[in-house]
């Protein structure tokens, strides 16, 4: 994975996990799809045409996992028909996106972060390390680490969504 496309996908999460949401209506399940998300746009980075809008790119990857989340879950419980996604999905990914601006936000908000959070966030995203192996190194569980991953991130994402709202009113 290149540092570029790094720097995309963590530019991109909030919208990616925004978008996520909208879909599931849940916001627990949602965290373990953005992961999901994650792990397969690393996988899959080497396919992604640069002349296109990564966004765009992440979204469709994202609305994939969310249908194979929903055929996972079809068996206990209820979902969304697949006409009703298909709508909103396509309905989310009219609305124009800013990453520039978005990047610059979260740029911000990342400095906001205490240096060894922000030091576990760059192993994570921009090193590409799993949370397994970042968890059995510094000997802690992995569903601690995955749980303070998922704080951090919904911590930027509010931070990115203020700072934004606070840019608009300006």
């Amino acid at each position: 994975m290149t540092p570029e496309f790094a720097q995309r996908l963590a530019s991109a999460q909030s919208s990616i996990y925004a978008f996520i949401v909208s879909l599931m209506g849940g916001r627990d399940e949602a965290a373990d799809v953005l992961q999901e998300t994650n792990l397969k746009l690393c996988r899959e980075f080497h396919r992604y045409d640069e002349s296109k809008p990564f966004i765009n790119w992440a979204l469709t990857l994202a609305r994939f996992e969310v249908m194979a989340w929903r055929t996972r879950q079809s068996r206990s419980r209820l979902v969304l028909d697949d006409d009703v996604l298909e709508r909103v999905a396509s309905a989310l990914q009219v609305q124009p996106m800013e990453p520039e601006r978005e990047l610059a936000a979260l740029e911000r908000c990342l400095q906001k972060l205490p240096q060894s959070q922000r030091a576990m966030v760059d192993e994570r995203y921009q090193c590409g390390e799993t949370v397994r192996a970042m968890a059995g190194r510094l000997g802690q569980p992995e569903n601690a680490l995955a749980a303070m991953f998922y704080r951090i991130r919904r911590a930027l994402q509010e931070c990115v969504t203020t700072t934004l709202a606070k840019e608009e009113s300006a």
